[in-house]
């Protein structure tokens, strides 16, 4: 077969065109990409703060613990030190006996505050967790408080926050497939946690910066 020089030019240009191409894309024969060095993470500078067991006045054993977990990471983005919960409930575990949120009347915020090194201690209670589901009519309703205690057993603060939503099928042609389809949904997932995680960041956002310069004496 024979080819014309005009056509081996050709393919030999292309040639050339996409081993540059490639050798480019591969990172060979051309500049390295340059990537940015990671920052280093800023550490909080406030004072060291702990956050209890939270005491669960409803069935459900798990809305303590998406509660707390959101709001410990709002009382962080306050610029609290907060002392991980992994920790500061196996201290309390071994020092005082605490193992949950109903347990710490026995005690004070004092002796709380000593026994994990802090300077102020959050005091939680899960108030509403409920769910009603029939297919037409979905709800759920969350509701929590917070309390937070200096190393001297003083109130600081207070904050709570109530979160309620509704679904209601809109109607139409399409209603029995509507009502199939959010009975899967609540099947399938637990809407009760993005409301729970809600409650805990809404009232972490409510603490005062002021309550930082009380802190201290």
């Amino acid at each position: 077969m024979t080819f014309l020089p005009g056509c081996t030019r050709a393919a030999a240009v292309s040639a050339l065109i996409l081993v540059s191409v490639l050798l480019s894309a591969s990172g060979c024969g051309g500049r390295r990409e340059v990537r940015p060095e990671p920052q280093p993470a800023v550490l909080p500078t406030g004072p060291k703060v702990a956050v209890a067991p939270m005491e669960n006045r409803t069935n459900d054993l798990s809305g303590s613990d998406i509660i707390r977990d959101a709001f410990v990471e709002g009382v962080a983005r306050k610029g609290f030190a907060v002392m991980p919960v992994a920790e500061s409930d196996r201290i309390l575990r071994e020092t005082l006996g605490i193992s949950y949120g109903g347990q710490l009347p026995a005690t004070s915020p004092e002796e709380v505050c000593k026994a994990v090194g802090v300077e102020a201690v959050f005091y939680g209670e899960v108030q509403e967790w409920s769910k009603t589901t029939t297919g037409i009519y979905n709800s759920s309703t969350v509701a929590a408080v917070f309390r937070m205690y200096r190393k001297d057993g003083k109130l600081l603060w207070e904050g709570s926050d109530r979160q309620v939503r509704q679904d209601v099928p809109s109607g139409g042609q399409n209603l029995g497939a509507e009502i199939i389809a959010r009975a899967m949904g609540n099947l399938l997932l637990n809407p009760m946690t993005p409301h729970g995680r809600r409650v805990g960041w809404n009232i972490a956002r409510k603490i005062p910066m002021g309550v930082l310069d009380n802190m201290v004496k």
